[in-house]
């Protein structure tokens, strides 16, 4: 149902189920109300909310970046995504943290979605609700806890078949809660992992991104590929891993006011190798930040970029544009994130 026509938009709004961009409500009306489950909010002061316009995309689309398990209620999301025609999703898990929670739970969080649309009579986006892979390592974050047993655990879950990739994994040397010293070599751990599962690799790099470059050349490069998530810096930093081959994801910050250098980047990035992702629940994009950023918000983060990329190139039909661009990015996510099983999972 690509797109929503506006008939039965109105009729939605009629019904209730949606609600007309603009209107206000008071924030407590809407938090544990389902008959808001597929609005988009803006906060406002005095503790109001504005619907928001969501954009009407002409192809489905991938969020190659969230954490379901720390979302309040997955299902839901999971449901306004089948509406809003996010229909792949990558969600990144942790073995420090918890490798069993999303691989446990996200057949039930499925049902749960579909059997929301069907109660509020939206029969036709149920069977859309979106197919789900799980990334997991060891974030820089946790560095400092991984153990043997740990890697075990890891190694564990990495034989399930949803899972597609090693991630995040890499640097963070903003927050330095691992020594830099065990950063790096648990990063490099987990860079040979993925040379040896052939799984590809998610990378995860704040303030330490020429560090970061020197440890995978020196590694090595994993032959099923690379994803450097959530980039939000500028195009010169971002040309050696390009020249990589890398696959770069953006999310939320592509949207923000002052951001000038990241859409200069994403413009940079050539189609085949360009991604959406989310980073859910962090980085909502404009012009909903202050709410929960959930998966359904790649489409704001989707149109964002069929416009930078649309004025890079000085197209004068950004729709027929859009209708390109949309769905190379989606192939781009399903080749990268949803093969096969590896050999050696199968092993």
């Amino acid at each position: 149902m690509l797109p929503i026509e506006l008939e039965q938009m109105q009729k939605l709004i009629d019904q209730g189920i949606l609600h007309a961009p603009g209107q206000t409500f008071v924030a407590e009306e809407f938090e544990h109300a389902t008959n808001f489950f597929l609005d988009f909010f803006q906060k406002r002061k005095k503790g109001r909310v504005r619907v928001v316009e969501a954009p009407q995309l002409s192809s489905v689309i991938a969020d190659t970046h969230a954490h379901l398990e720390m979302l309040h209620e997955p299902a839901l999301n999971l449901a306004r995504c089948a509406f809003w025609n996010v229909r792949f999703i990558c969600s990144i898990t942790d073995p420090v943290e918890d490798s069993k929670t999303t691989l446990t739970h996200l057949s039930r969080w499925q049902e749960q979605a579909r059997s929301l649309l069907l109660d509020h009579g939206l029969e036709a986006y149920a069977c859309q609700v979106p197919h789900v892979r799980v990334a997991m390592g060891c974030h820089p974050h946790n560095a400092k806890d991984y153990t043997s047993a740990v890697e075990d655990e890891l190694l564990r879950a990495l034989k399930n078949p949803l899972v597609c990739a090693i991630g995040e994994v890499g640097l963070d040397y903003h927050y330095d809660f691992s020594p830099r010293q065990v950063q790096r070599e648990v990063f490099r751990r987990q860079i040979q992992l993925a040379h040896v599962t052939g799984l590809p690799l998610l990378l995860h790099m704040r303030e330490a991104h020429d560090e970061g470059f020197e440890i995978l050349s020196d590694e090595g490069v994993p032959s099923a590929g690379v994803l450097l998530h959530c980039y939000n810096l500028d195009k010169e930093t971002l040309k050696p891993w390009l020249n990589l081959g890398c696959y770069v994801a953006f999310g939320g910050p592509l949207t923000f006011k002052n951001a000038d250098e990241v859409r200069a980047s994403a413009a940079s990035v050539p189609i085949d190798h360009l991604l959406t992702e989310t980073d859910s629940p962090y980085m909502t994009p404009e012009p909903m930040r202050g709410m929960e950023c959930g998966p359904e918000h790649t489409i704001f983060t989707a149109q964002k970029m069929v416009e930078v990329l649309a004025d890079s190139d000085d197209v004068s039909d950004v729709s027929c544009f859009e209708q390109q661009v949309l769905p190379q990015l989606y192939c781009n996510a399903r080749s990268l994130l949803d093969r096969d099983v590896t050999a050696w999972q199968k092993s």
